[in-house]
Parts: C-alpha cells; sequence; structure tokens
C-alpha cells in the first residue's frame, strides 16, 4: 500500500520545485522524465538558457521556443484543435515572435477550460469529464478478433461445470456508467465514447461497422487520397480480423480521441482492465495481481519523423499536461491500491513496463507511448486497476449483485468506479 501522507507531501514538494522553474527548466524536466525514451531522443532537441531548439533526423533546427514564447504556445495548444496547432507550429518554425506578435496571438486565445459559470453546491459544477471505456465486443465472434475476453474453466477438475467467462469491454463499460453517475451527481458533464458495452466509438458493432460502412469509409479515404491505390486494394481484400488490427483499431481510437477532444475536458479518463502477461494465453487463472496507470510519453526519434507526431509531442513538451496527468494517475492508482488492496506494480512486474515505459516519480504510473495517451488533449489517466485472470477476481468480476442508481454491477467494479471518482474529484478541486 502506499502512504497517501507521504505521497501527498511528495508530490507538493516536487510541484513547488517545479513552479519556481523558468518555462525552458520545466520543459527540460518533462523531456527528461516523461519524453525521451532511453536518451532516443537526445539527437532531435536542444535546450539552451532561453531557447528550445527543435531538430529533424538530419541535425537541422526546425523549431525554435524562446523563453518568453513557451508559456503563450503552450496556451495556444491547448486550446485548440488539432488541425490548428499544426498550422500554427508550421506558422512558427525558427522564427522568434516579437512583442506585439505575443499580444496578438493571446487576444486570440480563447480559455476553453475557464469555469464562467459555477454552481457553488456542487464542487464539480461547470468542469467536463470524458471518459473511454477501453475496446469493444461482448460476443465471443467480436471479442476474438479483438482478443479482449476470458474464456475458460477455472477448476476443471473439481468444478468442471464453473466457466469463466469475461468480456473487458463489457467491464469497461459498466465501470464508466458508474463513474459518470458519481461525476454526474456532483455537478459534472461527462462524455462517454461509447453508447453500450458491445458498441465501439461509432455506435456499432464491428460487425455491423463491416456490413454498413466499411466499403464507403475506405473508398472514401482513397478518394482523398489519405489511402494509395496498393494499400486500399489490401484492406478492401482483408479478412475481418486482419482489418481489425490493420485499419480498424487505429480508425476506432482516432475518432475516440476526436470525441473526447471535441468535448474539451477538463480531465480524461481511459478505463482498461489488465491481464498477467505470463498467464499468457490466459486458459487458467493466476496468483499474480497488481495495479498501475500510464500517462503519455516515451517517444523514439522515429516517432518524430510523422508530422502529426511532432505536434503531439510539442504540445506534451510545451503545455503541462503531463505534470497534471501524473497526479491524476498517481491519485488513482493510490485509490485502486487502498480500495481494492491490490499491490502497486513496479517496473520489475511486467515486462512491457520495463521494455516500453518510462517510470515516473509517482508509484505505479509510468510514461508510456500509447495512441490515446498522445492524441487526446486534456491531463489524462489511462487506468489498469486489476488483473481479471487473477483467481481472486475472476469469479467475483462476473457478479451482477450490486446494484448503485439503477446499474447492476458487482463489489469490485464498483470500487474500481469509485477510485476513478475520488481521484478526478481530489484533483480537480486541488
Amino acid at each position: 500500500m502506499i502512504n497517501k501522507c507521504v505521497l501527498s507531501c511528495v508530490l507538493c514538494l516536487a510541484s513547488f520545485i517545479f513552479l519556481a522553474q523558468t518555462p525552458v527548466q520545466r520543459c527540460k524536466y518533462r523531456f527528461d522524465n516523461y519524453l525521451n525514451f532511453k536518451g532516443s531522443l537526445n539527437h532531435r532537441i536542444e535546450f539552451q538558457k532561453e531557447v528550445i531548439f527543435i531538430l529533424d533526423a538530419k541535425g537541422e533546427k526546425i523549431f525554435a521556443f524562446n523563453e518568453n514564447e513557451i508559456d503563450l504556445v503552450a496556451k495556444y495548444l491547448i486550446n485548440n484543435p488539432f488541425a490548428k496547432q499544426e498550422k500554427f507550429l508550421k506558422f512558427k518554425g525558427l522564427k522568434r515572435f516579437s512583442a506585439t506578435q505575443r499580444d496578438s496571438i493571446s487576444k486570440k486565445i480563447v480559455d476553453k477550460r475557464n469555469i464562467a459559470k459555477k454552481d457553488n453546491s456542487l464542487p464539480l459544477s461547470g468542469y467536463r469529464i470524458a471518459i473511454d471505456p477501453g475496446h469493444t465486443g461482448t460476443n465471443l465472434t467480436d471479442a476474438q478478433i479483438e482478443q479482449k475476453f476470458l474464456y475458460f474453466v477455472k477448476d476443471s477438475i473439481n468444478h468442471p461445470n464453473d466457466t469463466i467467462k469475461l468480456f473487458e469491454s463489457e467491464l469497461t463499460f459498466n465501470t464508466a456508467q458508474l463513474v459518470q453517475k458519481m461525476l454526474e451527481e456532483q455537478g459534472a458533464k461527462v462524455l462517454i465514447t461509447r453508447s453500450q458495452s458491445n458498441f465501439n466509438s461509432f455506435n456499432l458493432t464491428y460487425t455491423q461497422w463491416l456490413f454498413k460502412h466499411k466499403t464507403r469509409t475506405l473508398d472514401s479515404l482513397f478518394s482523398h487520397k489519405v489511402l494509395p491505390k496498393a494499400k486500399y486494394t489490401k484492406l478492401s481484400n482483408m479478412s475481418d480480423r486482419d482489418l481489425f488490427w490493420e485499419f480498424f483499431r487505429d480508425f476506432d481510437l482516432n475518432n475516440r480521441a476526436r470525441l473526447m477532444n471535441e468535448f474539451e475536458p477538463h480531465a480524461s479518463l481511459i478505463i482498461h482492465y489488465n491481464v498477467d502477461e505470463k498467464n499468457e494465453p490466459w486458459k487458467q487463472t493466476t496468483k499474480r495481481n497488481f495495479t498501475m496507470a500510464f500517462i503519455g510519453g516515451a517517444f523514439t526519434s522515429d516517432n518524430l519523423d510523422k508530422p502529426e507526431n511532432m505536434t503531439h509531442f510539442l504540445r506534451l513538451l510545451l503545455t503541462d499536461e503531463l505534470n497534471q496527468s501524473e497526479k491524476l494517475a498517481s491519485l488513482s492508482v493510490t485509490n485502486f491500491s487502498k480500495n481494492l488492496s491490490i499491490p502497486v506494480a513496479t517496473q520489475f512486474d511486467a515486462t512491457y513496463l520495463k521494455d516500453n515505459c518510462l517510470f515516473t516519480k509517482s508509484p505505479g504510473v509510468f510514461s508510456r507511448n500509447l495512441n490515446l495517451c498522445r492524441l487526446i488533449n486534456s491531463p489524462l489517466v489511462y487506468g489498469e486497476s486489476l488483473y481479471q485472470d487473477c483467481e481472486k477476481e475472476c469469479e467475483e468480476l462476473m457478479k451482477k449483485e450490486s446494484n448503485y442508481k439503477g446499474i447492476k454491477t458487482n463489489e469490485r467494479v464498483l470500487k474500481v468506479a469509485k477510485s476513478y471518482y475520488e481521484a478526478v474529484l481530489k484533483f480537480l478541486k486541488n
């Protein structure tokens, strides 16, 4: 368990030290602690006392951010959609804004997260929270394509008729509904990226999307020259399973991010449930159980060769979204551990934590270059509250014995939901 008082003091001290730094120093902190995956970006960025240079793969300078511009550029990136961010950064390039230009840009920025009118009787009045319940599919046909389900006999000798059948999409959606209820009771406006447990972000099943929209979508992307002919032909003739992994998964994730960003949230929750990687192919239970959360970062040099990734990288470098995400994620992990009585993961508890992540100063919080962690323009937590295949969890997660405000659930999912809710409440109140 995490000592909450000690953790709170450490985070407060870190925040005080961080705020006392110059804008360039704050960016350097983010670069070192969240963004630079194992030194792979060392040759792509140059920190000087009063300016930051971004370099291309050949070592040529392509962006410059001076000390007196950083906070302004950060404010612009936070308050504008991706297309405008990209256009603005292209305009910025290496030029140094004059005082007149800075004033002109500042006057045009509308703070979309400012809360002008607030009901003081409700602590979250005026706040917007976006929730993405991960995955899709609550039947074996759809779920087998995504491979996000458990289906096995827990004890084939003593209890051969007791089958474990869990769909992560159903667990995450149930959790999202509970968190939504809790947050709305405190005055928040809440967006959930899909409307049913078996739906994707286009509000239909993958099978329905294949039947109704596959051809139209691929034809449109081809006609707008997003897909080259060879890729278009290849995707058009793929099996349903291959098309999901080659195209639809990222297509859906991009749409989830679009929905969340258009909502302009003050905080975002990406809800997932984990499994023990050492228990693959997940046809039996495991004794292991850990809790953890991810935030954005961990970029590699080749990531920055794509213009869209460069835009996301610069937003995360120049704004305080990663710092705020660490706070929200740390609160979430602390609550998971306390409410569920589950140990917090270290980098040694999973291969992907050791090999694919940067370790933040908050226990159980890792910077990882996941799609949504890069795309969503707000403080966020990508939560992995527990292992579904843990022998003490799987049967409990199948139950529907609890009822919260008309939503049928179980005590474990309800505790996960309360953990997210309590984290958001404390994060926004502070």
